[in-house]
């Protein structure tokens, strides 16, 4: 039943993800089309980045037969994790049977696994963390058979040190499981002290080639993404890091992320008015339960989770921000725990109410207000009642709000138009932005305004990052502007120039022009021009909007974001050229813009150049229109 339930949950949140919404997932896929490409690990993917320069390229590398077959889709990439998901769960049956768990607590566990926002959303994520739960699974199966082998070199032992460098091949942050793995067999007693040395040796011949190329290639063995995070906006040493950020990071984690992974009160439950303060409270509940489970489970088994969960959560310690992302990579055991822990408080509170107070007794000799009944209640109560109601929700929003959507959006498809591959795009969605229009990306700008708005700083990031275009939108979640700092400065400030503005995630494109910028010897023609508006015939209805300037112009390139009102029939684009005449450049049978049925932008673009004194546009088929974003671009020209 859990896992059928688990599926469902899947399914309902899966309409409301889309691929390169979390650009981790861009990432992985772009590695792949690399490796698929024939690129080795020195190679690079389409933003510029190194293919093994910011995460192990073990996940692409399962993705990469997949993108081989279908490389036009990402269904299969996406049923690559359900499977995963769905593996989890005799996975975790099997792991708790053999710890002697009774049925009941593990289909309690089952049943969190299955109800979880988090978990269910990275059920058809492109992303590594469910294929990461089950070799992690497996990998503690395995520990246990060659823990009860006495030799050292034996199929299970192979099976370990394979599957632990693997975990970190998947995700760089497996290596604090395979720390605590080492540690826990060195507490083991001599015997198991050179199987500790076999995995810590191991692992680190199997994880070698990443950090030789990383090396060779100037990339820090930590990888770029993470070697950017610590030692960028998280600044500060070792030492700093562990007395300052460490201890917020320890309450974070306990308050926050660890209650948010297993059970969230978040929409759409009530969360006005005093509500939350009421949720935060309740939540204490699963971290409390989950502390107590975990020390039942160490004083029963003393097996190797006991030392490797802590160890790996110890490690996130080092960002002051926890999130379910990171907690999520030893779910099962915390569910397990979680469980756990509620039915030892249960069985505490009925076993003491049972032995200090003369209760009625029901027929099976339970105490009325200790029974199995009450435990039920109160789980559905708290735990499922709460979870159920979310069962739609993609685990980073709101009830009803759906990821950002680059794959077809206007956004991406004027981008892919505009320029060359090696043009960059500045924006704060690095491997998603390349992914879908096939340009380098670079992202210093956004990193410059994260903690303040300093125009200056920002525009030296970008002269820095010889950027030539700018995207900015709600591309992490709806309502929340990657950049609202680079976006004011873009809008008002005369080296970008915005060529379009779509509903879809909020997102604006901006040319850069002018010096400082991808694009020093290009400049806007439409900036100063005299805008002139004209009205047709009546038995012709349109509207014309010109833009002229005082002498012939090279124009490069035309673009149209918006024209149009309720009844245009077309839009034309037309160049004024030298001998007086007018030139269609570019037209659609339609409105242009986010309307039903419009054409989403115009775009012309004229490498060789033509010579013109204006522009207009012809809005067909109305006697009032909405014109925006029409721009003229050329070379800079004269001194």
């Amino acid at each position: 039943m859990p896992l059928a339930l688990g599926l469902v949950h899947v399914a309902l949140v899966a309409p409301h993800y889309f691929v390169g919404s979390f650009d981790d997932d861009a990432s992985y896929i772009l590695t792949a089309r690399a490796l698929v490409a024939g690129q080795g690990l020195t190679g690079h993917i389409a933003s510029g980045a190194g293919v093994a320069a910011v995460y192990p390229p073990g996940y692409s590398a399962l993705l990469a037969p997949l993108v081989w077959l279908w490389p036009h889709t990402f269904v299969p990439l996406r049923l690559l994790s359900t499977v995963c998901y769905a593996a989890l769960f005799p996975l975790t049956w099997i792991y708790l049977g053999r710890r002697r768990i009774g049925e009941g607590t593990r289909t309690a566990a089952l049943v969190v696994l299955a109800l979880g926002p988090p978990l269910a959303t990275y059920g058809s994520m492109v992303m590594a963390e469910t294929p990461f739960l089950v070799l992690l699974v497996l990998l503690l199966l395995l520990v246990d058979r060659w823990d009860a082998q006495a030799r050292i070199l034996t199929r299970a032992g192979l099976g370990v040190v394979a599957a632990a460098a693997a975990l970190v091949w998947l995700k760089e942050a497996g290596i604090g499981l395979v720390a605590g793995l080492v540690l826990w067999l060195l507490l083991r007693g001599a015997a198991a002290r050179r199987k500790a040395a076999l995995v810590a040796v191991g692992v680190a011949a199997l994880l070698a080639p990443v950090v030789i190329v990383r090396l060779a290639t100037g990339v820090p063995v930590a990888g770029a993404r993470y070697s950017q995070e610590l030692g960028g906006y998280y600044q500060g040493g070792l030492v700093d890091r562990l007395v300052h950020v460490a201890p917020h990071a320890l309450w974070q984690l306990l308050s926050t992320a660890l209650p948010a992974t297993l059970v969230p009160y978040l929409s759409p439950l009530p969360i006005h008015g005093h509500t939350p303060d009421l949720w935060k409270v309740l939540s204490w509940q699963v971290t409390v339960l989950t502390v107590i489970g975990a020390v039942v489970w160490a004083r029963r088994h003393r097996d190797a989770a006991v030392v490797m969960v802590p160890i790996y959560l110890a490690e996130t310690l080092l960002w002051p921000y926890i999130n379910e992302r990171r907690v999520i990579l030893v779910l099962p055991l915390l569910a397990a725990w979680y469980v756990l822990g509620a039915k030892t408080v249960w069985d505490t509170v009925r076993a003491r109410r049972g032995r200090t107070r003369a209760a009625p007794r029901l027929a099976g000799g339970w105490p009325a207000l200790a029974r199995p009944a009450t435990a039920g209640a109160l789980a559905v109560l708290i735990v499922v009642a709460p979870l159920a109601a979310q069962l739609p929700r993609d685990y980073l929003l709101n009830a009803g709000q759906s990821t950002s959507h680059f794959e077809g959006s206007p956004y991406a498809g004027i981008l892919a138009q505009l320029g060359s591959p090696t043009d960059v795009v500045e924006t704060d969605y690095l491997y998603s932005t390349a992914l879908f229009t096939g340009h380098l990306t670079a992202g210093t700008a956004f990193t410059e305004t994260l903690s303040s708005c300093y125009v200056p700083g920002a525009l030296a990031a970008i002269a820095s990052d010889n950027a030539g275009y700018l995207l900015v939108g709600d591309l992490n979640k709806p309502g929340n502007l990657d950049s609202p700092c680079l976006y004011g400065a873009a809008a008002s400030g005369s080296w970008a120039v915005e060529l379009l503005h779509t509903n879809r995630d909020d997102a604006s494109v901006f040319e850069l022009v002018g010096p400082g910028t991808g694009h020093p010897d290009r400049r806007d023609l439409t900036a100063a021009a005299a805008v002139t508006e004209t009205a047709g015939p009546a038995a012709a209805p349109s509207v014309t909007l010109t833009w002229q300037w005082s002498h012939l112009q090279p124009v490069t390139q035309v673009s149209v974001g918006a024209a149009g009102a309720t009844g245009t029939t077309s839009v034309t684009v037309q160049l004024r050229v030298a001998d007086g005449a007018w030139q269609t450049v570019a037209a659609a049978r339609s409105s242009v813009g986010d309307g039903p049925g419009a054409v989403p932008y115009l775009l012309a673009t004229l490498p060789a150049g033509v010579d013109a004194s204006a522009l207009r546009v012809i809005v067909h088929g109305v006697t009032t229109a909405t014109v925006s974003d029409v721009h003229a671009l050329g070379p800079t020209v004269g001194p």
